[in-house]
C-alpha cells in the first residue's frame, strides 16, 4: 500500500504544479484546454484524497479498495495506527471541504446572480433595439451577461461602449454575450472557483481558474463566428480597449489575433488528442483507487 500511496502522492504533486504550469502555456483550441483542465482538477483531487486513504489503510491491507472495505465494515479501525487515523481524518476532511466548497460556490453564485439582477433593474434600462439586453449609463466600456432573467439570461452593455461601436459591432458583441448564456459558461467556471476556494494555497487552482475564465471568452468568440463576421467582433474588442484600460490585456490581444484569422482546421484532431490525454489522467488514480473493487476484491 505504501507503493500505491507514493504513486498517488507523486501524481498529486505533478498535478499541483508542473502540469498546470505547462498547461497554462498551451495556446491551442480552447475546448481542448478546458477538457484538460477538468481532467487535471478531477485527477488531482482523486490523487490527493487517494494518497491520504492509501497511507491510512497501509500496511495491513493488500489493496486500497480492500482496506477501505474492511474499514467501512468496522473490521480494521481498531488496528489503525496513530498515523493511520491522521491520514484518514485528512482524507475525510479533504472530501468534506471539496464537496462543501462546491455546494457553497453554487449557492453563492445563485445568490449573487439574483442580487445582481435586482440591482441591474434599478440601474439600467431595457434596450429598445436588442431583445433581452439592458443598457447601463457609464462612460466605461462594459459588456457582460447575467444568467438571470428572461430566457437564458440578459446581455448588459454600457452607453459608453455603444457610442463607439457601429451597428454591426454592437450585434457582434451581443452575439458573443449570448454565446456565454447559450452554453452556460457560468456553470463551467463554478467547479474551478470551488476548487480554488477549497485549496487556495495550491497555485494550480488559481492558474486553472484564471485560464478557464480566459478560455470561455475564446469559446464565446468561436461560437459568435457562426452569426457575425469575426473581423467585426475583433474591431469591437479594439474599440473597447481604446476607451477602457481593463480591456487592454493579453487576453484581448489574443482574442483579436484569433478573430483576425480562420479557425485552425486541426482543432478537431487536437480535441480528440486532448480527450485521450484527459482520459489517461483520470484513469491512473481511478484504477489505483477502484480497480480491485471491479475485480470483486
Amino acid at each position: 500500500m505504501s507503493i500505491v500511496g507514493s504513486v498517488l502522492a507523486v501524481l498529486a504533486f505533478l498535478l499541483a504544479w508542473p502540469v498546470p504550469a505547462a498547461l497554462s502555456r498551451f495556446r491551442g483550441d480552447p475546448i481542448s484546454k478546458v477538457i484538460l483542465w477538468q481532467a487535471v482538477g478531477l485527477s488531482g483531487g482523486l490523487s490527493l484524497i487517494g494518497t491520504a486513504l492509501a497511507f491510512a489503510v497501509a500496511p495491513d491491507s493488500r489493496s486500497l479498495s480492500e482496506g477501505l472495505w474492511q474499514l467501512a465494515r468496522g473490521e480494521s479501525h481498531t488496528t489503525l495506527t496513530v498515523f493511520g487515523w491522521i491520514f484518514l481524518i485528512i482524507a475525510v476532511a479533504l472530501i468534506a471541504r471539496l464537496l462543501g466548497c462546491l455546494a457553497l460556490t453554487f449557492y453563492s453564485a445563485r445568490k449573487t446572480r439574483v442580487r445582481h439582477d435586482e440591482i441591474l433593474h434599478l440601474l439600467s434600462e431595457p434596450s429598445a433595439t436588442y431583445p433581452d439586453t439592458r443598457i447601463i449609463t457609464t462612460d466605461e466600456a462594459v459588456a457582460y451577461c447575467l444568467p438571470q432573467g428572461p430566457r437564458k439570461g440578459t446581455a448588459v452593455l454600457s452607453t459608453g461602449l455603444l457610442e463607439v461601436l457601429s451597428e454591426d459591432e454592437r450585434t457582434a458583441v451581443i452575439a458573443h454575450e449570448r454565446a456565454h448564456l447559450d452554453f452556460r459558461h457560468d456553470v463551467l467556471v463554478i467547479p474551478f472557483a470551488a476548487w480554488h476556494r477549497a485549496l487556495p494555497f495550491f497555485s494550480a487552482t488559481a492558474i486553472g481558474l484564471n485560464s478557464i475564465n480566459g478560455q470561455i471568452e475564446l469559446m464565446a468568440d468561436d461560437q459568435a463566428r457562426e452569426q457575425v463576421d469575426p473581423a467585426i467582433l475583433a474591431q469591437a474588442v479594439r474599440e473597447a480597449a481604446g476607451i477602457s484600460p481593463e480591456h487592454r490585456s493579453d487576453l484581448s490581444v489574443q482574442r483579436i489575433d484569433r478573430l483576425s484569422r480562420p479557425l485552425d482546421p486541426a482543432r478537431i484532431p487536437v480535441r480528440v488528442t486532448s480527450s485521450l490525454v484527459a482520459l489517461g489522467l483520470l484513469l491512473v488514480p481511478s484504477l489505483l483507487l477502484f480497480a480491485p473493487i471491479a475485480a470483486g476484491i
